[in-house]
C-alpha cells in the first residue's frame, strides 16, 4: 500500500470514530432528555394523585404554580429534544458518510492490492517463460 493511500486510510478511519462518537453522545442527550420528561411526566402525575393535599395547594396557588413550572419545563425540554433529534439526523447523515468514505477507502486499497498482485505475476510468468527458454537453450522458443 502506498504511504498515500495508508494516510487516507488513517485519515478515513479517524473521521468515521469521531462522527460515530458525535452521534453516540447525540443519542445519549436524547436519551437524557427523555428520562427527564418521562421524570417530569410521573411528578405531576404524583402531584395529581395525592388528593389529601391537592385542595391546601390548590387553595394557596401553590398547586398552580408548580403546575405551570412542570408545563414550561416540559416544553423547554420538549424543544430541546426536537433540536437535538435534529442534530441526531446531520450526526448520523455524517457518520453515514464517513463510513462510506471508509468503504471506498478500504475499495481502493483491495483494488491496488490486486493490481500490484497481478503484476507480480505476470513478472513472475515472464521470469519462469525466460527459465524455460533457458532450460531448452534455445531463446528462440
Amino acid at each position: 500500500m502506498s504511504r498515500a493511500q495508508s494516510d487516507l486510510g488513517q485519515l478515513t478511519r479517524l473521521l468515521q470514530d469521531r462522527a460515530f462518537e458525535q452521534n453516540r453522545r447525540d443519542r445519549d442527550e436524547e436519551r437524557r432528555l427523555l428520562d427527564e420528561l418521562a421524570r417530569i411526566d410521573a411528578l405531576r402525575q404524583a402531584a395529581f394523585s395525592e388528593t389529601e393535599s391537592l385542595a391546601d395547594r390548590r387553595l394557596i396557588g401553590a398547586d398552580t404554580l408548580w403546575q405551570g413550572w412542570l408545563s414550561r419545563r416540559r416544553g423547554e425540554l420538549n424543544r430541546d429534544l426536537a433540536r437535538c433529534r435534529v442534530q441526531q439526523e446531520h450526526s448520523l447523515a455524517r457518520a453515514r458518510l464517513a463510513l462510506a468514505q471508509a468503504e471506498a477507502t478500504k475499495r481502493l486499497h483491495e483494488q491496488e492490492a490486486a493490481i500490484l498482485q497481478h503484476k507480480r505475476l505476470h513478472q513472475e510468468e515472464i521470469r519462469l517463460d525466460a527459465l524455460w527458454r533457458l532450460a531448452l537453450k534455445d531463446p528462440e522458443v
